[in-house]
C-alpha cells in the first residue's frame, strides 16, 4: 500500500478516522473480495456461516487468487479454517504467488491453524513461485513452534528453494541455532 497524504482539512480526528476508514474499504473493493472472504478476514464466524448458509461460493477467487480460506488461515481464523473446510474449501488452494492456506498460517505463526491444516491434510511440502514452502516461511520468520509443528507433520526438511537454499540454511542465515538443531534432528542436512 503506497503512502497516502491526508489532506490537510482532514486534521480533526473524525474525520481522519473517517477518510481511512473510507480508503481501506477502497483498497479492499479494489482486491475483488467476495464478502465470505471479508468476513473469514475479519474473523465474523457468525457472518460466514450465514454466508455459506445462503451459498456463498467457498472457493471463489479475488484478484490475487486468493480464497476465503487463505484469508482465514492468515488472520489465524482456526474455527473459520475449520468451518469453511467442512464446506468444501480446497485446502491447498494455491494464490497467484503459489502460496497455499498452509503457507500463510506458518509465515504468521498461527499454531492452532496451522495443525488444523495438517490434520486435515494439507500438504506441507507445496512450494511457491520461488521454490519456498511453509516449513522455509516459519523457519524464516523465527516461529519455533511452527517448524516443530511442520518436521512432526511430515515436512519434507531437505527441500531446495530455487536459490538453493533449504530450511536449515535458512534458520542458519537467521542465526537461529534452535531451529538448527529442530531441523537437524528431523534429518535436515546442509
Amino acid at each position: 500500500m503506497k503512502p497516502v497524504d491526508i489532506p490537510k482539512h482532514m486534521s480533526h480526528p473524525i474525520l481522519r478516522f473517517v477518510f481511512l476508514m473510507a480508503l481501506l474499504l477502497t483498497q479492499a473493493a479494489c482486491d475483488n473480495n467476495t464478502k465470505l472472504m471479508q468476513s473469514a478476514m475479519s474473523g465474523d464466524l457468525p457472518a460466514v456461516k450465514s454466508q455459506i448458509d445462503a451459498g456463498a461460493p467457498i472457493n471463489a477467487r479475488n484478484n490475487y487468487a486468493w480464497t476465503a480460506l487463505h484469508h482465514a488461515a492468515r488472520k489465524g481464523e482456526t474455527e473459520i479454517v475449520a468451518l469453511l473446510l467442512d464446506h468444501g474449501a480446497e485446502i491447498d488452494a494455491q494464490d497467484q504467488r503459489g502460496w497455499t492456506p498452509l503457507m500463510r498460517a506458518a509465515a504468521k505463526g498461527h499454531q492452532d491453524t496451522v495443525a488444523l491444516l495438517l490434520k486435515r491434510g494439507a500438504n506441507p511440502d507445496l512450494r511457491d513461485k520461488d521454490g519456498w514452502t511453509a516449513l522455509m516461511w516459519a523457519v524464516k520468520q523465527d516461529y519455533l513452534s511452527v517448524v516443530e509443528q511442520l518436521t512432526a507433520g511430515g515436512a519434507d526438511v531437505n527441500i531446495k528453494a530455487d536459490d538453493g537454499r533449504s530450511a536449515l540454511l535458512l534458520a542458519h542465515g537467521e542465526g537461529n541455532a534452535q531451529i538448527g538443531e529442530v531441523l537437524r534432528k528431523a534429518g535436515a542436512k546442509f
